[in-house]
């Protein structure tokens, strides 16, 4: 699908639908202890940076799963069943999801179906992004916790609605993980003035970068 940001006038409020993804009943999710997240350092093939893990922020949760663990902060939406299904039939990138409160879009033009997701594919013999997100533009790899990310982001839009993607993708993760972020927003012109706001994107970006630098890759199997 080639993407590109298609704004289109009207009042397309089905604008507000969601993304091509799946759902299911939240899974509960118990929290860790400064201790646990501190010794659950990343090891991906290379050795990992010895440096200390810092211990999540109080009152988030985290999550743990095979290869990885990350904490979010309270009242975002677990979903364990998540599938991205945005590369095509047989393409299904699974992973677990963690959507947005609904209080951070309430009176803007973000929709509440935006997330954070953290995904999965087993058996790639080299993690790119290419492999989670098509038609995306590269941008400069970042490191964290001694483990490189390449990554890329895309853009879509259509009937007044604009998908904003960024894959973060794991070098030699086993099984290849990367993280996603997913913003959903809807054309602000298509609203009577003053009826609503526009959202802060970089105030959502940085949400997202926080809850993306609680990740911890733990050695599989």
């Amino acid at each position: 699908m080639r993407r590109g940001l298609i704004v289109v006038a009207g009042l397309a409020l089905a604008a507000c639908s969601p993304s091509p993804r799946t759902s299911a009943p939240p899974s509960n999710a118990a929290p860790a202890s400064a201790a646990a997240a501190a010794s659950s350092a990343a090891s991906v093939g290379a050795t990992a940076s010895s440096a200390a893990v810092s211990a999540d922020p109080a009152g988030w949760t985290r999550y743990a799963s095979a290869g990885f663990s990350i904490a979010t902060p309270p009242g975002w939406t677990i979903d364990t069943a998540y599938d991205d299904q945005e590369l095509g039939p047989g393409q299904d990138i699974h992973g677990v999801s963690f959507t947005i409160p609904a209080s951070l879009a309430k009176g803007t033009n973000l929709s509440s179906n935006s997330y954070i997701s953290v995904e999965t594919l087993p058996g790639l013999k080299t993690c790119a992004t290419s492999a989670f997100l098509s038609d995306a533009d590269p941008k400069p790899a970042v490191t964290q916790n001694g483990v490189t990310f390449q990554v890329a982001e895309a853009n879509q839009g259509a009937a007044g609605n604009v998908y904003d993607e960024t894959v973060y993708v794991a070098q030699g993760a086993s099984p290849c993980i990367a993280v996603r972020y997913f913003i959903h927003s809807t054309n602000i012109g298509n609203y009577d003035p003053g009826t609503i706001k526009a959202f802060d994107q970089a105030a959502l970006v940085a949400r997202f970068d926080a809850i993306r630098k609680t990740l911890r890759l733990t050695p599989a199997g």
